[in-house]
């Protein structure tokens, strides 16, 4: 393997500097990779030489928390129209996305004038029996690529071009990268490229000589690292056959689609793979690299979500976004220099619907990580501690910490999927403004959206049947007042300074209340309350 990416490093060490001109903006988006084959994520026995990523990571951001859906056209449905697949409807493999109008395309052309050119070059397995045309209804200039989750062939595989399907032996790594290249190459004005590999997909085979560098490729996971090294070098070549122009311009966002999956993973326990709502299925490589981004050689451990990828493009192109959109949150502002200020996430939830079983939810905070299945089984984890998902903290008793997240986490989980959370720093739903308008979340303090002074706190447990108790997180609470649905005061309870209140719902009907907690220095929040 011939290209080293020390020439990257140069390339991309000056690309940083926000500035007025709209940047390109270069989506690449890998099959099959998780974190466990890949330096800068992982250290085990066997591990893909890739010098393109390690510039790439050299010269910008490591994300270590992102997250994906745990199979790839969740994820891929999420990154275009900025949902979950709760909302989006994609939750399992194939899926049926059908809401164009909000793809990520059509908000790139409405929000900026129409000044970008965009392209959809490889993979798109996001439409059941999809015409050779579809992906174009979704916002694209040019397609350019496959229709399934996977070509049969690396080498002989079906090629849509023009809305025709026509064989192609040019292997498919190297050919997506040369569409991109020669798309690049023909644009004048700003642009975005969804490229979406197939590599490391299956099948398992040896890439063309010079493009990977692992020794006897002979068995499935010693192929499947040569796909990797391809796939890093094909990506080399690209960025290195930009002009010095275009590349100081252009952002870089590398991505996996879910976790590796099980018969080549390394280290994560059996069935902790592709397709699970495990670590090994859901974390994903993030490496965000090139123009506007002001920090080099970075980790960042902030929890960002594959929905994200959405709004960061859109706010990145100069979009203003009230945090996000719908359920994607812009970590634009982790790629500044100001990165310390910058507001991010409380919490990363993933859900798949599998054919074969393992279907179920997670979900996770900075800390522990919630999990339930079809068959009603839970598990948590305290992943700080236990990132292979070992010791399931449920098998024990729990301490008093452990019972207040888990309870947090549960109820957080039951408002995304049946509604719009009030802890996700994005106007959506009904707000009115971010995280306030609506009865769950609080009413606005000005006409412009302005939340009240924020009051971060717990409330647990939730839902309950005789009482919940507030945790002001060190601040003094004044009072609480518990409200029905229509707005009736039902109980008020004096805080008299505490960060510790047991309120009491005994006596009061069955369903969802609202808490007002009051704080002595004038924060407040509303949080709903569920009786049982």
């Amino acid at each position: 393997m011939k290209f080293t990416g020390l020439l990257l490093l140069a390339f991309f060490s000056f690309a940083g500097a926000r500035a007025q001109e709209p940047p390109n903006i270069l989506l690449i988006i890998a099959d099959d990779l998780g974190v466990d084959r890949l330096n800068g994520y992982h250290d085990g026995n066997l591990m893909a030489i890739t010098p393109t990523l390690d510039s790439l990571r050299a010269a910008g951001v490591t994300f270590t928390n992102a997250a994906a859906s745990p199979v790839c056209s969740p994820t891929r449905a999420a990154i275009m129209t900025g949902k979950y697949g709760v909302k989006n409807g994609v939750l399992g493999v194939p899926g049926n996305l059908v809401d164009t109008d909000e793809s990520v395309f059509d908000e790139l052309t409405a929000r900026t004038g129409n000044a970008y050119a965009d392209a959809l070059i490889g993979k798109w397995h996001l439409s059941r029996r999809a015409s050779n045309n579809v992906p174009l209804t979704f916002g694209p200039d040019t397609y350019d690529g496959y229709l399934s989750g996977a070509p049969a062939d690396y080498y002989n595989w079906a090629r849509i071009q023009d809305g025709m399907s026509v064989p192609s032996t040019e292997y498919v790594t190297t050919a997506l990268s040369n569409a991109a290249g020669e798309w690049i190459a023909e644009q004048s004005s700003p642009w975005f490229l969804w490229l979406a590999h197939a590599a490391p997909h299956s099948p398992y085979h040896v890439p063309p000589a010079g493009t990977y560098s692992v020794g006897n490729p002979t068995n499935n996971i010693r192929q499947y690292v040569a796909m990797v090294e391809a796939l890093d070098y094909e990506t080399g070549r690209l960025l290195a056959g930009l002009t010095p122009e275009v590349r100081e311009n252009t952002l870089v966002i590398f991505v996996g689609d879910n976790g590796t999956p099980g018969n080549v993973m390394q280290d994560y326990p059996t069935g902790h793979g592709k397709g699970s709502v495990y670590q090994g299925g859901v974390r994903v490589p993030l490496i965000v690299a090139g123009k506007g981004v002001e920090r080099a050689g970075e980790r960042e451990d902030a929890l960002v979500h594959v929905t994200d990828l959405h709004a960061t493009i859109l706010e990145a192109a100069g979009a203003e976004l009230p945090g996000g959109r719908f359920n994607s949150l812009s970590f634009y502002p982790l790629l500044g220099a100001n990165h310390e200020e910058a507001e991010s996430r409380a919490y990363n939830y993933v859900e798949v619907e599998n054919t074969n079983g393992g279907s179920g939810w997670a979900i996770r905070n900075a800390q522990y990580k919630l999990l339930r299945f079809e068959d009603g089984r839970e598990e948590m984890y305290d992943l700080l501690v236990d990132s292979f998902e070992v010791n399931n903290l449920l098998a024990g008793t729990l301490t008093a910490e452990q019972l207040a997240a888990e309870a947090d986490l549960e109820a957080e989980a039951s408002v995304i999927r049946t509604g719009w959370s009030c802890r996700d720093l994005i106007r959506n739903g009904e707000e009115t403004g971010i995280d306030c308008g609506t009865m769950d979340c609080g009413a606005c303090t000005t006409s412009a959206g302005e939340p009240d002074v924020a009051v971060d706190l717990l409330l647990y447990p939730n839902p309950t049947t005789d009482f919940f108790v507030v945790d002001a997180l060190g601040e003094r609470i004044e009072s609480v007042r518990v409200f029905n649905a229509g707005g009736q005061l039902l109980r008020q309870e004096e805080g008299h300074g505490m960060r510790l209140l047991e309120v009491s719902v005994t006596g009061l009907k069955r369903g969802p209340l609202l808490a007002e907690v009051r704080t002595v220095d004038g924060g407040s929040r509303v949080m709903k309350v569920v009786r049982r």
